[in-house]
C-alpha cells in the first residue's frame, strides 16, 4: 500500500475484509510476516512497561510478541470482526485487554479503558495502520499517540515502504497521500518525540520502516 486515498479508509472497509476471510492478510502463517513482527518486537527497548497500547492490532499477530513485554497491553483495532479474531487467537494471556477504537475519533484518554486512562501510557505500538488515514487524520493521530505519552513513553512504528523513496511523500500534484515513509517522517517531525532507532528491512521482496520513538515534553 504505497500511498492512501485523500480521506481515511473506513472501518467498514476493514470489517468486511476480516468477516469474508479469517485473518486475510496472512500475518498469522506468512513468513514474511512472521519474519517483519519478530524485527518489529526486537526493537522495544529494554525492560517491562506498566501499560501499552496497539494500534491495529489485526488478528493478534504481533500482540502475542508484544505481551511478554507487559504488564497490561491493550490491544486495539478499528474492526470489530478483527478484534473478535484477535481476542481469540490470544485467549491464553490474561493481561490482554482487546477493544474497537478508531482513530483519531477515539484516541484520547476518555474513550480508553479505565486501566490505560487512570495514567499515562508506557507504549504505543502502530504497525501497517498510518498510510491507510488522510493527511489530517495522521497529523491528529501522531499528536494524541503523543499525548498519551508520559515523559519517557515511547512509540513503535511499522509500515510497508516497498518501492517508495525514502523521502517526504507530499507532492505539488499530490498532497494529500500519504507512504511509509510519510508516515513516519510525520512523527520524526514532531518537537515532542525523539527518535531512538530505526532501520528499513527486507525481507521477501519487501521493504519496511521501523521507528522507535520517545516522548521528551
Amino acid at each position: 500500500m504505497p500511498g492512501s486515498p485523500r480521506t481515511s479508509v473506513s472501518a467498514e472497509h476493514f470489517d468486511k475484509a476480516y468477516r469474508s476471510r479469517t485473518d486475510p492478510w496472512g500475518t498469522l502463517h506468512k513468513p514474511y510476516e512472521q519474519e517483519k513482527f519478530a524485527d518489529t518486537a526486537s526493537l522495544l527497548p529494554a525492560g517491562r512497561f506498566r501499560s501499552a497500547l496497539e494500534i491495529g492490532c489485526g488478528v493478534g499477530a504481533l500482540t502475542r510478541l508484544l505481551a511478554p513485554h507487559c504488564d497490561h497491553l491493550l490491544a486495539t483495532d478499528c474492526s470489530t470482526a478483527a478484534v473478535e479474531q484477535a481476542r481469540q487467537n490470544c485467549a491464553d494471556l490474561p493481561h490482554l485487554t482487546f477493544a474497537t477504537l478508531r482513530v483519531p475519533e477515539e484516541l484520547d484518554a476518555g474513550s480508553l479503558p479505565a486501566s490505560l486512562a487512570v495514567a499515562p501510557v508506557d507504549l504505543i505500538v502502530m504497525s501497517e495502520v498510518g498510510y491507510y488515514l488522510s493527511a489530517p487524520d495522521l497529523g491528529l493521530t501522531a499528536a494524541r499517540i503523543a499525548a498519551l505519552l508520559g515523559p519517557g513513553g515511547h512509540v513503535l512504528l511499522a509500515h510497508w515502504v516497498h518501492d517508495e523513496p525514502d523521502t517526504a511523500p507530499a507532492t505539488e500534484a499530490a498532497p494529500e497521500i500519504v507512504t511509509g515513509h510519510g508516515v513516519h517522517k510525520v512523527f520524526r517531525d514532531r518537537a515532542d518525540l525523539r527518535p531512538i532507532e530505526g532501520r528499513t528491512c527486507h525481507r521477501h521482496g519487501n521493504s519496511y520502516r521501523l521507528d522507535l520513538f520517545q516522548r521528551v515534553m
